[in-house]
């Protein structure tokens, strides 16, 4: 029985210790606060089963000697009792100093019951008051204690079974979710207590499960799971027995920094055991200031040095001959890691980071170089997409440690820095980093296009839109349709970046259009489409055209009709019988007919009512037309239709090369009194 009892309160007492520290707990980013703070809530099993598995209420003294372990200030904390009620229910609040630590131990004790077993009510109620109560700025546990599972035997519809289990799993979600870790102690002391339920919710949640059986088991339990959650280690001072002086010497050094408080723990099984502190400055401790700063349970004594002096301590033990004595250390710290990430340079998708790395004391940053120079520094770099890891040592620079490294395109990494100092294990919090990124930029918000459409134009628009954006990290955009007033047919987005238009159907409207780079920012853009049909405008225009070139063609015939010949015309016509008598008229607006001024006695083979004069350039000449072709004595022999009569010159005209008939025409201008020819 004395090993069981020993085996429940030790084994409390180091679930107690692993209390005052949850995996984020051990490690800090800036401003996270200090590493030995947190909210805990205390779920103790209070059902009848609890007189036979811990009759002499260990479990009590197991949670005074936790608060006494505990900061001195700075923590928040709760407790539920519970059977298959809620017996007892302590809301979260600051503890701080003896006086809280007591009023929260006493209240814990009053709680008494017989009931059943309800645990997931009991955790339910847990992690409401951690949602409504904790302190936000600081990580959470819940310590749950029981001899084995939920057990309801007055239940007989299995209603309150079913609103437990449901109870249970809300809880167990909402811890997920908060990254709240439910620790658990099966106390087994009968050997009937079933392990199960606890280990599931605590798996489940992230958190350790116990199941105490022998005293032997206690020194495994505690380096396994304490040093799991602190992220340190257990200083084991001495583990040897009382020599026959009855005095035993423990020295111990306290370093530098990172020590906030010191809790030396005296495990033994002599009550008599007395025991003594020198500073190092070399002066003891009085009787008074050691019981203040002692919590004594039956089998261990904590001693808390608040804020050590850095230096060699001594502890004296004074107790009976070849009495066992165990002595631990555990330091509540309040050592952070502050990690900086900067982006140094950028070769395409390829990033090159630096990581700098300080170490804060007590919320000061640390200057002192050697701690840079003397302690181990590294970081974990995590692809949080593959969850491929890399590992970085950091070297020393000055009053930080830094390293660099690389990361890959748009993923982002989690980095997290971790240092060792004497037997403190630190870790930062996480930081997340990816590659810089701007959104893409458009050339010009609205894009408008303007396009005319007529019978014989395309009917089918394209618009490169990467002429028209850009990304400044030179990434490869994608364009999306994000709202159209058109259909489907008549816009889209053709081999992801041509917006192609039916322009001759879709009308007048407008659509947005986003691009997106790789890193997945976007920036719209209204695209208004406006269109004007001209096809009869190009009928105008070609009508035009016609009537134009009709006009053009005519002008030498219009010319005809409309010129006057200034000048006189004599004519003389001749043939086999000789020559007729010249005819002289005056020249006339349009064509002039010969016939209407030539009136031949015989044949001269010319058909004169077919042959007109029309007037020249600038009166120099005229023309004779005719429709059948006529020789001249001055074409060289050629048969022309039309002849040019040049003023002064005489002419002979006739139907044969031969010239025996015909006629002789002179064309003599008007002269202007000033001698010029009009």
């Amino acid at each position: 029985m004395k090993n069981v009892k020993k085996a429940v309160c030790g084994l409390l007492l180091f679930v107690v210790l692993l209390a005052t520290a949850d995996p984020g707990m051990t490690v800090s980013a800036a401003g996270s606060g200090s590493v030995n703070n947190m909210n805990v809530v205390f779920v103790l099993d209070g059902s009848g089963s609890m007189f036979t598995t811990d009759k002499d209420q260990l479990r009590f003294e197991a949670l005074e000697l936790f608060l006494g372990l505990s900061t001195e200030s700075g923590n928040y904390m709760g407790a539920v009792v519970f059977d298959d009620h809620i017996i007892l229910k302590r809301e979260i609040a600051r503890i701080d100093g003896k006086a809280d630590k007591s009023e929260l131990s006493e209240e814990v004790q009053k709680a008494v019951s017989k009931g059943d077993t309800d645990i997931g009510s009991a955790i339910l109620e847990a992690v409401r008051m951690l949602k409504q109560s904790g302190s936000s700025g600081l990580p959470s546990a819940i310590i749950l204690l029981s001899d084995g599972n939920t057990d309801l035997p007055k239940d007989r519809t299995g209603a309150k079974l079913a609103e437990s289990e449901h109870r249970k799993a809300a809880a167990i979600d909402y811890a997920r979710q908060k990254e709240i870790g439910i620790h658990s102690v099966c106390l087994n002391a009968n050997g009937k207590a079933k392990k199960e339920e606890l280990q599931e919710i605590s798996d489940a949640t992230g958190g350790t499960c116990v199941e105490v059986k022998r005293a032997k088991d206690l020194k495994d339990v505690f380096h396994q799971f304490y040093n799991i959650i602190y992220s340190t280690k257990t200083r084991n001072l001495i583990d040897t027995k009382i020599p026959k002086s009855g005095e035993l010497k423990v020295p111990f050094t306290i370093p530098v920094i990172g020590v906030k408080e010191a809790n030396i723990i005296i495990n033994t099984m002599n009550p008599n055991t007395s025991y003594n502190l020198f500073h190092p400055q070399g002066y003891g401790y009085t009787r008074a200031e050691l019981e203040e700063m002692a919590v004594q349970a039956k089998t261990f004594t904590v001693i808390k040095i608040e804020k050590p002096e850095p230096g060699d301590w001594e502890l004296v033990v004074r107790g009976a001959h070849k009495d066992q004595v165990k002595i631990d250390m555990v330091y509540n710290t309040d050592l952070s890691l502050e990690p900086d990430t900067q982006q140094i340079q950028t070769n395409g998708q390829k990033v090159l980071w630096q990581l700098s790395v300080q170490v804060a004391n007590e919320g000061t940053a640390v200057t002192n170089e050697k701690v840079y120079q003397q302690y181990p520094f590294w970081a974990v770099v995590t692809d949080r997409s593959t969850g491929d890891t890399q590992k970085l040592e950091l070297t020393a620079d000055g009053a930080k440690s830094v390293a660099e490294f690389e990361t890959e395109g748009y993923g982002k990494y989690k980095v997290q820095a971790f240092c060792e100092i004497d037997d403190m294990k630190v870790r930062s919090g996480a930081l997340t980093v990816q590659k810089e990124n701007t959104a893409p930029e458009w050339q010009r918000d609205p894009i408008v296009i303007e396009e005319k459409t007529h019978l014989l134009s395309k009917n089918l628009y394209t618009l490169d839109l990467n002429t028209v954006a850009a990304d400044a990290e030179g990434d490869r955009l994608e364009f999306q349709i994000t709202d159209s007033g058109f259909g489907e047919e008549e816009v889209r987005i053709a081999d992801g970046s041509k917006l192609t238009v039916k322009i001759k159907s879709c009308g007048n409207g407008s659509l947005t259009v986003a691009a997106v780079d790789q890193a997945g920012m976007s920036a719209q853009v209204k695209i208004e489409i406006k269109t004007t049909s001209v096809t009869g405008q190009i009928v105008l225009v070609i009508l035009g055209i016609i009537l134009l070139a009709v006009f053009i063609l005519c002008i030498p015939l219009l010319r005809s009709y409309l010129s006057v010949v200034r000048g006189t015309v004599q004519i003389l016509t001749y043939g086999d019988q000789g020559t007729d008598l010249p005819v002289t008229f005056d020249g006339e607006k349009g064509r002039m007919v010969l016939s209407r001024y030539i009136h031949p006695s015989q044949n001269i083979g010319i058909r004169l009512e077919a042959c007109y004069l029309t007037a020249g350039e600038k009166n120099s000449c005229i023309y004779l037309l005719s429709s059948d072709g006529y020789y001249s004595d001055q074409d060289d022999g050629q048969k022309k239709k039309k002849i040019c009569i040049r003023a002064g010159v005489e002419v002979n005209i006739s139907s044969d090369i031969d010239f025996t008939n015909g006629m002789r025409i002179i064309y003599m201008p008007y002269q202007e009194t000033d001698g010029r020819t009009i």
